[in-house]
């Protein structure tokens, strides 16, 4: 049983409730014709490039059950084969038609059962395609139940088809222009639209996110390959950045919203890694692969792969990272890190240094402006260690009194001083023993409090203020620091002694106006922040965030695009919802010169291509994945020649 609701075509309250709304809202004489709409051919071709891919997919999946129908009714399965069936898009419009109508041409036409027709209810009345568009549910309209007598002799099967996010992306009718059965004898056509509809969603869906990892959830006990299972998408990050609609419906309950934004490992107990190498491993075997979540009651799988392993997606445990030169150099990644790694050359150093340190005795210094995921960094480090499984302790030093640090630090004894705790307190050290203590903003750290942090580091022993009791303490040190700590040195603030103990490995984050994949890390932010909700950016806000020089970094850019996604209409968020600060730096004396910057002279064929990418930005809202898929090139691709032809600020 497909997750449509097929039984509801058999209820006519929506009958009546559509003859009301026709008659009424549209004023429509019932004792009238129809005022049949249809686009011209240049506007229909428009249409047809804007949606080729929901027509490709479409038109396959109907050629495929016309065949199918035309069997059943020689078998007297289904009623007489005389009948068309259509694929319109949201708005009504008819993309593409098959069956045997079709090759009557002349009343094909005349009756709409052609590409072009519009078929809104204020067009054509009550049909089976014109409500399934209103009621967004499974209808049949038969016969006298039409509102024009130019249609008493049809009788309309429509469904809907669903847009991963729950909206109408079309609906698909399948007419019998001369109908001479009773209602009942169609209601066995529903569960062969609901069928075609799900596989439509699904191809759809696919070929929407051929470039990711889609993987399948059902909750059958053991897996068959039906029509009711849900897809989700995942990018290289094993982050879920879509999901269908359908999971609502038939899997895992209302989960889409959780499930957006989320790494696989979280909601299935399994890295993505694993899941390809157990896939690839069973495609050897011809056997299935296939994964349990903890309630055991929602099956995993892969669904498909794209034809070349995206850019840093983990195959069998190894991380190949094809922006060095040195092809045949592989680190083990793990999910945690890989999660940070994107496509900026200074993160995936970082990421490649960072794993060949990973489970030694060493130190790791962070530097990098606030807002730049120090902390972030420090927790994907002991997520991806073997101490994962101990503490993650962190200390701000910069936000705890001077009089009150070294007792957070170290800790005390029962009376130690006044105000002490009855029972004492163990201090952060100890509480990070076997695990990793994360000492944030080092720089502010007393200086009164560097000597003792060195000799706990150098003697891996921890004292408690008021004890005499010395506690041994394995611990790893991660430090991190805004500032410059060579500067501090020099200015006699920070100990250098101590400087040499948390600089094992020094590693510096970039700002996201130096990363070189800004462009990707902020539609990326944008799509978490967004969830399953579809919420576009206008073109000016594009053009503010690249220009805006991000002095809060990526702390703050999420901060931005969550308050305006909550001020915004709910359809867009424009300039208006932004702070005054990032529109006033647009604005100013210097504002938008990143985006007017002088590009080189073009040659002709240059200068069309520039304008043909500027126009598909603009048509897209900016989305840089839907506009590369449009011009039919990679991201990365894509990215390149937006810098060649300085549509976007030098550094992006």
């Amino acid at each position: 049983m497909s997750h449509y609701d097929t039984d509801a075509s058999i209820d006519n309250d929506y009958i009546t409730h559509a003859w009301d709304r026709c008659t009424k809202q549209y004023r429509l004489d019932a004792h009238g014709a129809p005022e049949l709409q249809r686009l011209d051919a240049g506007n229909l071709g428009q249409l047809l490039e804007e949606q080729h891919l929901f027509v490709e997919v479409g038109s396959a999946e109907m050629a495929r059950l016309i065949k199918q129908m035309l069997r059943f009714s020689e078998d007297a399965l289904l009623p007489s084969p005389d009948c068309t069936l259509l694929l319109l898009n949201a708005n009504g419009v008819a993309l593409h038609a098959v069956g045997t109508e079709i090759e009557g041409g002349r009343d094909a036409r005349y009756s709409g059962m052609d590409a072009g027709f519009i078929w809104r209810e204020e067009y054509v009345g009550v049909t089976g395609p014109s409500l399934c568009l209103h009621d967004m549910k499974p209808r049949m309209v038969h016969r006298q139940e039409h509102l024009f007598r130019n249609f008493v002799e049809m009788a309309c099967c429509a469904m809907p088809i669903l847009a991963p996010s729950g909206a109408l992306l079309g609906v698909i009718d399948s007419t019998y222009s001369h109908s001479g059965y009773a209602k009942s004898a169609y209601v066995s056509v529903m569960p062969l639209l609901a069928q075609l509809a799900r596989r439509i969603e699904k191809k759809y869906f696919a070929q929407n996110y051929q470039d990711h990892v889609i993987l399948s959830v059902n909750r059958l006990n053991d897996y068959v390959d039906y029509d009711d299972e849900a897809l989700f998408a995942i990018n290289e990050n094993s982050v879920i950045i879509a999901a269908e609609f359908a999971l609502t419906k038939c899997t895992i309950g209302d989960a889409c919203g959780r499930l957006v934004g989320a790494n696989v490992r979280d909601m299935f107990d399994v890295s993505l890694d694993k899941m390809l190498d157990d896939h690839h491993r069973a495609e050897k075997s011809h056997s299935k692969s296939l994964f349990r979540n903890a309630g055991g009651r929602d099956v995993l799988r892969v669904f498909s792969l794209p034809d070349k392993v995206p850019f840093r997606v983990v195959m069998n445990g190894i991380l190949r990272n094809t922006s060095h030169s040195r092809d045949e150099t592989s680190v083990q990644v793990h999910d945690s890190l890989l999660a940070l790694s994107g496509d900026d050359a200074v993160v995936s150093e970082n990421i490649c240094r960072i794993h060949k340190v990973l489970n030694k005795n060493i130190s790791i210094l962070l530097l990098g402006e606030t807002g730049t995921g120090k902390d972030t960094f420090a927790r994907a480090i002991h997520r991806a260690s073997d101490r994962r499984g101990k503490p993650f302790i962190a200390i701000n030093c910069a936000a705890i009194p001077e009089s009150l640090i070294e007792s957070e630090l170290f800790g005390y004894e029962p009376g130690s001083f006044t105000g002490a705790s009855r029972a004492g307190k163990q201090g952060k050290v100890m509480a990070a023993n076997g695990g990793t203590l994360f000492l944030d903003e080092i720089g502010d750290m007393p200086a009164a409090l560097q000597g003792r942090l060195l000799r706990v580091l150098e003697e891996r022993e921890v004292t408690p203020l008021g004890a005499t009791k010395v506690n041994p303490v394995d611990i790893r040190v991660i430090s991190a620091t805004n500032k410059s700590i060579d500067a501090l040195v020099q200015q006699g603030s920070f100990r250098i002694d101590l400087l040499y103990r948390i600089n094992d490995v020094v590693l510096s984050l970039p700002s996201l106006r130096e990363r070189s994949d800004k462009i990707r890390l902020i539609e990326t932010i944008y799509q978490q922040e967004c969830g399953a909700a579809e919420i576009r950016m206008s073109a000016d806000v594009w053009h503010i965030f690249l220009d805006y020089s991000w002095p809060g970094n990526i702390r703050e850019l999420r901060s931005v695009i969550r308050t305006a996604l909550a001020l915004s209409d709910g359809n867009a968020i424009g300039c208006e919802d932004l702070p005054a600060r990032l529109v006033e730096a647009r604005d100013g004396p210097h504002g938008g010169a990143a985006t007017s910057a002088a590009t080189p002279p073009l040659n002709d064929r240059d200068a069309l291509e520039r304008n043909r990418i500027l126009s598909e930005l603009e048509h897209h809202h900016w989305r840089v994945i839907d506009t590369a898929k449009f011009l039919k090139v990679s991201r990365n691709t894509l990215y390149r020649k937006m810098r060649l032809y300085g549509i976007m600020a030098d550094n992006v």
